[in-house]
């Protein structure tokens, strides 16, 4: 996603823009308003679902607009298309005077804003809002993964701090025996009781004892 504050720099990237709409001539309004705030973009129109399925696959966009009524699609049918593909995309309607009962569906719907076509000198502001919006949501999301990580860290330590001290091991094939006195591989215990994972790999000992043609000679 590209970052709010770098889209207004002539050296950073540009916006990309997916603006659902199936009127030419307004589209070119909204593009030459965002281009009259200093907005660096690149946008792609489209007008049917599969048009719309089609750029959403083939990039994700930094943000959707999207006029109400596309010939037999809607708005509503856009956005849900957007948010399985890519949920945290801002969607903006960019459309005519909408009644307040059907503004307020859109809202419930998750449209993260909407602009009047006669009143787009207010776009630029609510394009901002809603991308400085959608990378907030990005990052507590990613903060609350870590934190989720460190937490179950945290519970294996724990857990690593109850552990028998005399575990029952059997001195020649390493498996241990369970609670049901049953032999298990070491592995196999440790991840049952434990939830922790072994890598593999071989010491240098054993390299050198059991494949001695790997390890270069010493000169």
């Amino acid at each position: 996603m590209t970052d709010a504050s770098n889209l207004t720099d002539g050296g950073k990237p540009c916006l990309h823009v997916l603006m659902m709409e199936d009127l030419p001539a307004d589209f070119e309004l909204v593009m030459h308003e965002l281009r009259r705030s200093g907005l660096r973009i690149n946008a792609r129109r489209v007008e049917t679902e599969v048009d719309l399925v089609t750029e959403l696959l083939r990039e994700a966009p930094d943000v959707v607009l999207s006029d109400h009524a596309c010939g037999a699609f809607d708005s509503f049918g856009a956005l849900a298309q957007v948010r399985v593909r890519h949920p945290d995309v801002p969607f903006i309607l960019v459309t005519g005077a909408l009644s307040r009962q059907l503004m307020c569906k859109a809202l419930d719907r998750g449209v993260d804003d909407w602009v009047s076509k006669n009143r787009l000198s207010e776009l630029m502001p609510v394009l901002m809002r809603a991308l400085r919006l959608a990378e907030e949501r990005v990052r507590l999301r990613l903060l609350e993964a870590e934190r989720d990580r460190l937490r179950t860290e945290v519970a294996v330590l724990r857990g690593l701090r109850g552990l028998n001290l005399a575990i029952p091991i059997c001195a020649s094939c390493k498996k241990i025996r369970d609670g049901k006195n049953v032999w298990v591989a070491m592995e196999q215990y440790f991840l049952a009781h434990h939830g922790l994972r072994f890598s593999h790999g071989l010491c240098l000992d054993c390299v050198r004892r059991d494949f001695p043609r790997a390890v270069p000679e010493k000169r």
